[in-house]
């Protein structure tokens, strides 16, 4: 079935126009035909077409399952090439991710200025919403930009990951220390080039916990997906 982010008023549910022809020219939506909605206040709701033309949609009933992560994850991913952060976007977005905050990593080959990132969020935004839906979401993930890695520091969790493969010191099994139960997990990404030691540094300043991602060097793109796959396994587990 499909679901909508949309504003509701007296059991009334108004979707944006975009969403209204797709709701009617994309999926044919005819009258009695039910849909799902998801309020400013992330509740969901089962509703019916009651008209076409006007379009009238009304709540039936609320939908009680809840499709959210125990704790709030954050994704931090280094700006990477082509379409990665895209694809990272809608990935981490299925994934359950409540943030994902790109940044501006030393080598990372994309150079983002601020400007260039307002650019382009209602792009990004636009994916996680439809990612959303699609998996049947309560929440669209909030999407934000640091120049540098320093700036992440006002979006730390309680739990924090990164994912170093030249550290020389102790290095944590992700799949152990999501044996406990945390508020808020974060992991960090870095781009095609990796982390500069410097990065490397500040983040073990910061408190990440440096985790193995397995015996294979990976793609900054799949490192994101695996992180978060095995992040999610573990908090439905």
């Amino acid at each position: 079935m499909q679901r909508y982010f949309a504003s509701i008023k007296n059991n009334q549910v108004f979707l944006s126009q975009e969403d209204s022809f797709h709701l009617l020219k994309v999926m044919r939506g005819r009258i009695n035909d039910n849909i799902e909605v998801v309020d400013e206040n992330h509740k969901s709701y089962l509703s019916v077409i009651k008209s076409i033309n006007p379009l009238i949609i009304e709540v039936q009933e609320p939908i009680l399952k809840n499709s959210e992560l125990d704790s709030e994850v954050t994704l931090f991913f280094g700006l990477a090439k082509s379409d990665k952060n895209e694809f990272v976007i809608q990935k981490a977005t299925e994934l359950g991710a409540k943030k994902i905050v790109l940044f501006q990593a030393k080598r990372s080959v994309v150079k983002f200025s601020k400007d260039d990132f307002n650019k382009k969020l209602p792009r990004y935004l636009s994916i996680a919403k439809e990612a959303s839906e699609q998996c049947h979401r309560e929440y669209i993930p909030e999407i934000k930009f640091a120049s540098s890695i320093k700036e992440i520091k006002n979006d730390l969790c309680e739990l924090n990951l990164f994912a170093y493969e030249l550290s020389a010191g102790k290095v944590n099994e992700l799949d152990s220390l999501l044996d406990k139960k945390y508020q808020s997990i974060s992991v960090i990404i870095g781009p095609e080039g990796g982390f500069d030691n410097q990065e490397a540094e500040f983040l073990i300043s910061e408190g990440f916990k440096n985790i193995s991602l397995g015996k294979r060097i990976l793609r900054c793109e799949t490192a994101a997906v695996y992180a978060l796959s095995v992040i999610a396994f573990k908090l439905e587990k």
